[in-house]
């Protein structure tokens, strides 16, 4: 089951494409779709003309015209949308300062941007695992990443929601490679924990107490699949998040889907899909499509066909597709709140949406501004 709650700890690598739910998701990204205004639809956000902030909101049969501001944009690593104050509403927030660096946040009213909320200096750690998330499961977006030397450690700062608190650090541990490395919610207890893929064949997560780090599980070997395709989404509905990725051939027009899933504090089986056109990287994201409660694979493929394949729990189901559609930024989001994934995407004056009706994508929803 996709979880529901503001401030949802899920919090999917650096990818432009995130999976869909309803309810608040985190971005890890300064470009996505997500809940500015809290009404539950998705709406596209993003950075214009490298400094402005510009949102549109989705009212379920069209948008709205563009909520702009201008703002310190931040480094690259470490901009999302996420719930910093729990409010359902996703604020940008990022790292930002030049010597000694700070956290901010830019919080959202709804139908405008509220303040700013900016922390002491911070060591804002490696760029890869850099993510916002809920390490205390409190519905706030906490700021989570990768500090150290040769013993390199996990760190959280938490959000009090009009500022920051204490910052937690973990022991000493493998922080896996770069790619992968993800604050998801491995056990189901709406706390994100920081999984990885270690050594040459392995995933291993480390829990989050809320106020500490915890127990460290590691898998049986298996194939990590590759770089850009590694994703965790809850395709068997248990709420714990499971790890998904492209396996086989070089050439994705023909490989397969491959998702190991989690049993809380160890890792369970694994299933594989028939050989399929996996899309183009960029476009590839997990949303529950037909509202079953598990997150569905889906992908652009043939230049502008969305295609989505339906998760059965244990194994990959039928797949559907649109007719051919624009480019742009791609999403698979609720764009119309009833809890299916919708195919969108944005260019920059324009954004339209394929709705879902949970066996094939129906009516269109589009505007330009």
């Amino acid at each position: 089951m996709t979880v529901t709650l503001a401030g949802t700890v899920v919090a999917l690598p650096s990818s432009p494409v995130q999976a869909a739910m309803t309810g608040f998701r985190a971005v890890q990204s300064a470009n996505g779709w997500v809940d500015f205004d809290g009404d539950g639809r998705a709406d596209t956000c993003q950075i214009v003309g490298g400094t402005m902030l510009s949102c549109v909101r989705s009212t379920g049969t069209g948008f709205t015209g563009a909520v702009t501001m201008v703002v310190d944009p931040g480094y690259g690593a470490g901009r999302a949308w996420a719930d910093f104050n729990g409010d359902a509403r996703a604020d940008y927030c990022r790292v930002v300062g030049s010597g000694y660096k700070n956290l901010r946040c830019t919080v959202s009213m709804g139908t405008r941007y509220g303040g700013d909320f900016t922390s002491g200096a911070v060591d804002p750690g490696y760029d890869a695992g850099r993510a916002w998330a809920d390490f205390n499961g409190d519905g706030r977006s906490d700021f989570c990443r990768i500090v150290g030397g040769w013993d390199k450690r996990a760190q959280c700062t938490l959000s009090t929601g009009t500022g920051y608190g204490s910052t937690i650090t973990s022991a000493a541990l493998d922080p896996g490679w770069d790619a992968g490395r993800s604050w998801v919610d491995v056990n189901g207890d709406n706390r994100a924990d920081y999984c990885r893929v270690v050594g040459s064949t392995s995933l291993q997560c480390t829990l989050s107490n809320g106020n500490s780090f915890g127990q460290t599980f590691t898998s049986a070997a298996l194939d990590a699949g590759y770089d850009d395709s590694r994703r965790w989404a809850d395709v068997n509905g248990d709420s714990r998040a499971d790890y998904c990725r492209i396996v086989g051939s070089a050439v994705y027009a023909s490989t397969t889907v491959r998702c190991t899933l989690s049993a809380g504090t160890a890792f369970g089986a694994s299933f594989t899909s028939p050989t399929m056109d996996a899309g183009y990287p960029e476009t590839q994201g997990w949303g529950d499509v037909n509202g079953d409660g598990r997150d569905d694979y889906c992908r652009v493929i043939g230049g502008t066909f969305a295609q989505c394949t339906l998760s059965n729990g244990t194994s990959f189901g039928s797949t559907f597709a649109t007719a051919a559609t624009s480019a742009g930024f791609h999403g698979w989001v609720d764009a119309d709140g009833d809890g299916r994934a919708d195919h969108c995407r944005r260019e920059a004056y324009s954004a339209e949406c394929d709705l879902s009706t949970g066996a094939s994508f129906g009516s269109k929803i589009a505007s330009s501004w």
